[in-house]
């Protein structure tokens, strides 16, 4: 009796990692997130900071995926968007230069920008790699108070110097 017992706690083990597999997979694809193995991630649990000696950059990409030789950052943002917004295509810029630096046996030939309800492959090409370098130059040559860029009191609600900033709309 026990035998059987033990055979039916088996299978039901089994049929339950088989329904998880399948909802990890279909997530995954929903989210367009790259097939392979996280190697870090930040959108759970708050992941280190990665950073870039060479070139003084940080960040902290929403995941890291290895799939086979080739490493695949994805940033999620919870907007919609037509199309890929220029500071999530350079914020994608950092991240090819800092993995190409953490992992220079690796291939980082693309990311995924998904916002809620489109995703955007993003190449890594030279120009957004030299476009993201030269407005980290400008902001570390700026001495003068940054110039708020946009008219939207939910940015700066989520701002972390919204604290200190002359310029917020929720004073």
């Amino acid at each position: 009796m026990i035998q059987i017992y033990v055979i039916l706690l088996l299978v039901l083990l089994f049929a339950v990692a088989i329904l998880l597999s399948y909802r990890s997979f279909r997530t995954g694809a929903r989210y367009s997130i790259p097939r392979g193995t996280q190697i870090y991630g930040d959108l759970v649990s708050e992941g280190q900071t990665l950073r870039s000696n060479r070139y003084a950059l940080t960040g902290k990409p929403d995941k890291v995926v290895l799939s086979g030789r080739q490493v695949i950052p994805y940033e999620f943002k919870s907007t919609d968007a037509e199309k890929p917004r220029e500071g999530h295509m350079l914020q994608m810029g950092a991240y090819f230069i800092i993995l190409e630096e953490l992992y220079p046996d690796k291939r980082i030939p693309y990311g995924i920008l998904r916002y809620r309800n489109t995703s955007f492959r993003i190449d890594n090409t030279t120009r957004i790699k030299s476009a993201a370098l030269e407005v980290a130059n400008q902001i570390r040559n700026n001495f003068g108070v940054p110039t708020r860029n946009h008219h939207s009191s939910g940015r700066c609600f989520k701002c972390s110097f919204r604290d200190n900033c002359v310029q917020s709309l929720i004073r």
